[in-house]
């Protein structure tokens, strides 16, 4: 008996939750306005990956935990001394579609720059004017806490250079031009398989169109990572055009269970923001993906 009362109040949590992620489409999501920049800087992930306090937009200090040991996300804010304030347009979309710095340091590959390469510049500008739209955030930055020999910047160079022979070899169809809205969104701006594509050597992808999923790293590591192709065993195959535009706005899966962790955050600090057509051609492109 306490089971199934146990289980009718989930239902009720559930139902009570949906609720509120419906109303908050038609009255608290500001998706429909013409903040392009502000939608393309929370898909993109600018503003969930250097914001880690809510009253310091793009202020940095994010963790990202890896097998790599844990990355900080740098302040990005129009602060001159710590963020990006004198950068001018040209070096930030240099550092967005190459992964470079004004200084020509290379990123570490955890910023998913080999998905911006194929980024309209006038949306990454859009992107800048939003971030410089936001007061100045005068905060430090912090170290990536990286074991060795990851720790050492200047091996990034070999890392590139491995990417790129593996990556031309294996993406003549990728870097042909999208067919459409949602493929743009899924393999550039959003960057799915920055998390859903297989990894090979040194976490390099080799097939950046594969969003199969990534098993875990170690039996003790907990990081797979879904399949989200059209496998009907494996992937999202059984789900509907309306299933995952449902659950881009609300991460809520067709079983009724919620999304946890990283895509939570996903969804609530940037597809949900994305208006129903474009969410729509996202659908249409996914169920088209084979593993």
């Amino acid at each position: 008996m306490a089971l199934v009362i146990k289980n009718l109040e989930k239902r009720k949590i559930k139902k009570f939750i949906i609720l509120y992620f419906i109303l908050s489409l038609f009255f608290f999501n500001d998706a429909v306005s013409n903040e392009s920049g502000k939608v393309l800087s929370f898909v993109a992930g600018c503003y969930g990956c250097h914001t880690s306090n809510p009253n310091q937009p793009f202020g940095g200090g994010y963790e990202v935990k890896t097998k790599y040991g844990t990355f900080i996300s740098p302040n990005i804010s129009k602060d001159e001394l710590n963020g990006i304030g004198n950068w001018g347009k040209e070096q930030f979309i240099k550092a967005i579609k190459e992964g470079l710095s004004p200084k020509n340091k290379p990123y570490y590959p955890v910023f998913p720059y080999n998905w911006y390469t194929k980024m309209k510049e006038s949306d990454i500008l859009e992107i800048y004017d939003y971030i410089f739209s936001f007061p100045a955030v005068k905060k430090n930055n912090a170290n990536h806490d990286l074991i060795f020999p990851y720790n050492i910047r200047e091996s990034l160079w070999f890392w590139r250079l491995a990417n790129k022979i593996i990556t031309n070899k294996n993406n003549i169809e990728y870097n042909s031009k999208y067919n459409s809205r949602g493929e743009y969104l899924v393999n550039s701006v959003g960057h799915c398989g920055a998390c859903h594509a297989p990894l090979t050597f040194l976490s390099i992808i080799k097939d950046y169109k594969n969003l199969g999923g990534r098993k875990e790293t170690s039996k003790f590591s907990n990081d797979s990572i879904p399949n989200i192709s059209n496998d009907i065993n494996e992937g999202i195959g059984l789900w509907t055009e309306s299933d995952i535009v449902f659950f881009l706005q609300t991460g809520i899966k067709p079983n009724g269970d919620f999304v946890e962790e990283d895509m939570a955050l996903i969804i609530d600090h940037g597809t949900k923001y994305l208006k129903q057509d474009e969410l729509q051609d996202i659908a249409r492109y996914l169920l088209k993906i084979k593993k």
